[in-house]
């Protein structure tokens, strides 16, 4: 239960911060899969940190496989290699997201 906890906190904390990089209201999170950049560095860093448990995501964005999820991996990881400003922001994300008290 402990594990479930933090992923929990850690799937909170990306999209938190994905927010604030974005501009997006807290509320309006269903904006981020309007944003292409948006919903690739959602995918890169819910892989990173393990947090891909598709009942959330379902819930949250209304993405009801595991291959839709993968799929959106894919993508976001060819983004990665390709874009040197998505690479920056997601470097951003992901140091954001680790200076957060755990």
């Amino acid at each position: 239960m402990d594990v479930f906890l933090k992923k929990e906190d850690k799937y909170l904390k990306i999209l938190e911060t994905i927010c604030n990089i974005k501009g997006i209201n807290e509320n309006e999170m269903f904006k981020i899969l309007k944003d292409r950049e948006c919903k690739y560095l959602l995918f890169l860093l819910l892989k990173k940190y393990n947090c891909t448990d598709v009942k959330k995501i379902s819930t949250d964005f209304n993405i009801e496989s595991k291959k839709s999820i993968n799929y959106n991996i894919k993508k976001a990881e060819e983004k990665f290699f390709i874009n040197k400003d998505f690479r920056d922001m997601y470097f951003e994300a992901e140091g954001i997201i680790d200076r957060i008290k755990d």
